[in-house]
């Protein structure tokens, strides 16, 4: 058998081989598994505890974070898997699931945990991924705003307001940053809110009910 028969024999099988390598466009294969992944993590949260409308908020972030917990691993390897297969293949379902997804966590830090900073990179990262996501970019004007509170707003606040009507105007702080003490049968609580200068105001209540507030309670940035 000569060379050249030999060659000409190998040189089709190394074409093959060399062409072969990572999908680099949309397919059905890879998409069908990502598809079934999300639907068992779907159906994971579906099946979890749900706090009920009487919790307290405390209550609904333990239960949430029970959740995230049992979760985390599955879901952290699916965005992983996700976003590469994303960025392999540009398949634009891919990116809007994986910008939907930020915009779910991005909700839940606003909305439930009141961590501006942390919702304002999940809803970036929306966008970094799926840039015409209406959605993240509504999000993120709205989060941007909500972030500090500024000297307007901060003097809506009235002495004998109650907590829920501090809420409205405000928003409700980090749950760290609510400090509370009972005394005589009294509950005395301070609301903290970060302002942009990087100091902090505060609003205390009595029973619930605002009695006095501090535009200046923690001191602003030093800066040079």
């Amino acid at each position: 058998m000569t060379r050249s028969f030999l060659v000409s024999l190998l040189l089709p099988l190394l074409l093959i081989g060399c062409a072969s390598g990572p999908v680099t466009r949309p397919n059905a294969r890879e998409w069908g598994v990502l598809e079934a992944e999300y639907r068992l993590i779907e159906s994971q949260r579906r099946a979890a505890p749900t706090p009920s409308n009487r919790a307290s908020r405390r209550e609904q972030i333990e239960v949430r974070l029970a959740t995230l917990r049992k979760l985390e691993g599955s879901y952290t390897l699916f965005m992983e898997r996700l976003r590469e297969y994303h960025a392999r293949t540009s398949d634009p379902r891919a990116a809007s699931l994986y910008a939907s997804e930020k915009v779910r966590l991005g909700d839940e830090y606003a909305e439930l945990l009141s961590r501006y900073d942390r919702a304002i990179e999940m809803y970036n990262s929306a966008l970094l991924i799926d840039p015409g996501n209406v959605g993240a970019s509504q999000r993120l004007a709205q989060t941007r705003l909500r972030r500090y509170v500024d000297l307007g707003r901060f003097s809506s606040v009235k002495n004998g307001m109650k907590e829920e009507d501090v809420r409205g105007i405000l928003g409700m702080p980090r749950e760290d940053w609510i400090k509370q003490i009972v005394q005589k049968g009294k509950v005395y609580s301070v609301w903290i809110y970060p302002k942009e200068d990087g100091g902090a105001c505060a609003v205390y209540f009595d029973n619930s009910v605002v009695y006095f507030m501090n535009w200046n309670a923690a001191a602003t940035r030093q800066t040079g």
